[in-house]
């Protein structure tokens, strides 16, 4: 009987050591991440540049990890909309948007490295407003959108 608990104690002990050196590889293997303090600064930067106003028709701000592909979806009355994006990320960063609903379009390409005012364009809409984000892989990005109703 000693035998058998002499292997099973070698056992317990062998795989309580292949726990722990996993657990400490996977920590120090995970790659650096930007603290919570830059996120807040871009998202603090964005908000501010890209206020919410009371004629906007949507509004959202959103932390994307490197490679997100992220769908936004809000519901309008048919008309036209200036539609604003803004982003701010570490360098090399950029965010491709698109409206496409069916496949994917190119889209417009946005740099999140600089200190770059919103970018704003005009587009007829029609019960949904759909923004496809899709981020480099130089990430992470704070990126916001707002849509306001134009009336002329």
């Amino acid at each position: 009987m000693t035998g058998e608990r002499a292997r099973g104690a070698v056992l317990y002990a062998t795989a309580g050591l292949v726990v722990a050196g996993g657990g400490v590889w996977w920590f120090l293997s995970a790659p650096p991440e930007r603290g919570n303090a830059q996120i807040n600064e871009w998202r603090a930067a964005v908000e501010r540049e890209l206020p919410d106003t009371r004629s906007q028709a949507d509004a959202a701000t959103a932390v994307l990890g490197a490679g997100a592909d992220q769908s936004f979806e809000a519901s309008v009355e048919t008309g036209e909309y200036r539609v604003s994006l803004i982003c701010r990320g570490g360098p090399e960063t950029v965010v491709r948007v698109s409206l496409s609903q069916y496949g994917r379009d190119s889209g417009l390409g946005l740099q999140c490295s600089d200190q770059r005012p919103p970018n704003t364009f005009k587009v007829g809409l029609g019960d949904v407003v759909r923004l496809n984000v899709v981020v480099s892989d130089d990430g992470p990005v704070v990126f916001r959108y707002s849509v306001e109703r134009v009336f002329d």
